[in-house]
């Protein structure tokens, strides 16, 4: 699932100012375009997936997801696209990322909608969620 061959845009300094959390050192998060191509991630986001920024630029966000959850991913994607806010990423699915490694982590996130000149970014806050969860048999 690559993205289209196009350049990454660049992102407006109103969505970085807009996402202060994007330069601090604590809090994973990765920047989307309205259609899901990744923007950036900062540093504590490249410790967490095991890759740099510019390796996941250009590539649609699912890459960040595990294989088989890929394409549901999509459809929550658009949904949210529908009617952006900020709030959690729904618990209820149990959120699951996968890094460079092919290591699937249990992830809780949280999902910030970001508009610059018309246009919608999306922040994710992203951290390991240790608390258990039911086996998926």
């Amino acid at each position: 699932m690559s993205s289209p061959e196009m350049p990454s845009p660049e992102i407006p300094d109103e969505v970085l100012d807009a996402v202060p959390e994007f330069s601090g050192q604590e809090n994973a998060v990765v920047i989307v375009d309205f259609q899901g191509i990744v923007l950036a991630m900062n540093k504590p986001a490249e410790e967490f997936f095991g890759m740099d920024s510019d390796d996941i630029a250009g590539e649609f966000v699912e890459m960040l997801v595990p294989t088989k959850k890929r394409w549901g991913h999509q459809a929550y994607r658009r949904g949210y696209l529908a009617e952006p806010r900020d709030r959690e990423m729904d618990p209820g699915l149990y959120p699951e990322a996968e890094t460079a490694e092919g290591e699937i982590v249990p992830i809780v996130g949280r999902l910030q909608p970001v508009r610059v000149e018309g246009k919608l970014f999306v922040a994710a806050h992203v951290t390991r969620d240790d608390a258990p969860r039911p086996d998926a048999t």
